[in-house]
Formats: structure tokens, sequence, C-alpha cells
């Protein structure tokens, strides 16, 4: 079996070639490198001052790029352009589907402050470590909760499910919060694609467990999506903060779901494309 990929990613600073080498002293497996820069840095100003800061933090990262080469280890300089939130989410996320079972590791010691809230923020989706080496010689982690949301997302119902809501939010008017999208469509959009999680042995005829299956107008799936486990799956989404509920005003026996920004960030981040077309779509139309 070859070896775990080990991602670290660096928040371009002044500083980062002299404490690069204090991460390697922690993490000498570390495979690839990235560095994430503000974009402005790579832009000359005509103010002394900036020019000087945006040339030594072009320097640093110059500098970080000789290291990795000498190491043989594969560099990437990513920019961030503003707003930094969106930026960085969108640049995780293709390093991630690169990726996607690859250690992370942070340094957060350098760079703009939007910059590393963003890192920060997104170093939770990763399930990464992050560190600092503010002293230039000793790689401080900074302790993270886990989450569960990676394992939950491994059952590709809940990935149909996200998918369905992403594909049916276009925006309230005036708003940038996803429309409301009733159970009863939610339901019969899954049911066709229902995959059934299986402990016993599968029966001759069965589909493989573990696969999608598409099924044409008029077939049931051999193990029939039931309205119970659909609630389990909505309540669970709900729980984990994926999505939010609320009482259809036209029938309050009728539920309405939206997906919420956490929501978006799970699918984007551990959605399989393989799951079914409707994820692959929406994995790769951009609209998450």
């Amino acid at each position: 079996m070859p070896p775990q990929e080990h991602i670290h990613i660096i928040s371009a600073g002044e500083n980062i070639h002299t404490a690069y080498p204090a991460i390697f002293r922690t993490f000498p497996a570390i495979t690839r490198t990235y560095v994430l820069a503000d974009s402005t840095i790579y832009d000359l100003s005509s103010n002394p001052e900036v020019e000087k800061t945006r040339l030594a933090v072009r320097n640093a990262v110059a500098a970080v790029k000789e290291i990795s080469a000498s190491l043989s280890i594969p560099f990437s300089r990513e920019l961030v352009f503003p707003p930094d939130y969106p930026s960085v989410r969108d640049t995780l996320t293709k390093i991630h589907h690169g990726f996607p079972d690859a250690r992370y590791t942070f340094d957060l010691s350098g760079g703009s402050k939007p910059l590393c809230m963003a890192l920060f923020a997104f170093s939770l989706w990763l399930e990464g470590e992050v560190y600092s080496t503010f002293d230039e010689k000793t790689a401080r982690c900074v302790p993270l909760p886990a989450l569960p949301v990676r394992t939950m997302l491994t059952n590709p119902n809940y990935q149909t499910i996200l998918a369905i809501l992403i594909r049916n939010s276009k925006r309230e008017s005036g708003t940038s919060t996803p429309a409301w999208v009733s159970r009863q469509y939610i339901f019969k959009q899954l049911w066709s694609v229902y995959v059934p999680s299986r402990t016993k042995k599968a029966k001759t005829g069965d589909p493989p467990a573990g696969k999608p299956v598409d099924y044409k107008r008029g077939r049931k799936p051999a193990a029939e999506l039931t309205h119970g486990t659909f609630s389990d799956f909505m309540h669970a989404l709900v729980d984990a903060g994926l999505v939010v509920e609320k009482a259809s005003p036209e029938n309050k026996k009728e539920k309405l779901y939206r997906i919420t920004e956490s929501g978006e960030i799970a699918f984007r981040f551990f959605s399989d494309p393989a799951t079914n077309t409707l994820v692959r779509t929406m994995l790769g139309n951009g609209r998450t």
C-alpha cells in the first residue's frame, strides 16, 4: 500500500521560509506543499513601505519553493483573491478533490487576517491540524474539535439529498438565501436512486450494496425507500446543521427544507461523483 499523502498548507507571510524548516522537524513525511498568498502581494505598489513588505513576502514564498525543491517535494503557490473566504474555499476544494484521503496540516503563522481566518475555518472541514510557528523555532498545534460529517456523507443517500437541495436552491428574490424545497419533492427524487444499507446477506438478483442504481420509470428498488427511513435521513441532516426545516405556510403538515452554508461546504468536500449522475453534475457545474 502506498504511503498516505501529507499535504501541508501555508499562509504566505514574511517569515514562512524560516518557519517551514521548523514544521519539517515535526513532520518529516510531508509529501506536498501549498502556499496560499493574497493576490495583492504580487501587485507592485508605489508606496515604498508597502512594496518593501510585499517584496519580503514574495521572497519568502520563493525561498519555500527552493526548500521544497531541495527536498523533492512538489510545491504550488495559489493566489487568493478578495473576498478571501470563497476564494480559499474554492482553492481547498480543488486540492481536496485531488487528494481526498490525504492528511492535512496548516501553518498559519503569516499572512493577512482574512486569509488566516478563512484557512482556519476550512481546516475544520478537512479535519486538518493547525500549527503556528511564531517563534520560528517550534511548531505548536492549535487544538480543534473533530467533525463527524465526513463519516456521515459516506452514505450516498445524504449526498443525493444535498444535491437535490442544491439543484433546486434558486435564491429567494432579493436575498442570498436558498429557496425552500418540499419534503414530498425530495422524497420522490431520492426514491429512484435510493441506496439501501444492508446488514444482512444480499439475495441473488439484488444490486451490489453501496453502489447507486438508476431505475427505469415504474420500477421499484429492490429495497424500497420508506417514509420512516427518509425521515431519519432528514432529521440527521437537520441535527448536523447541514439542512434547516420548517412547516409549509400553506399546509402545516408539509415540511420544507433548504440547505445551509455548512451543507454546501460538506457536499463540496465530501461527496463522491460516482454516487450518481445528479451528484456528479452538481459537483461539476460550480453551483455549490
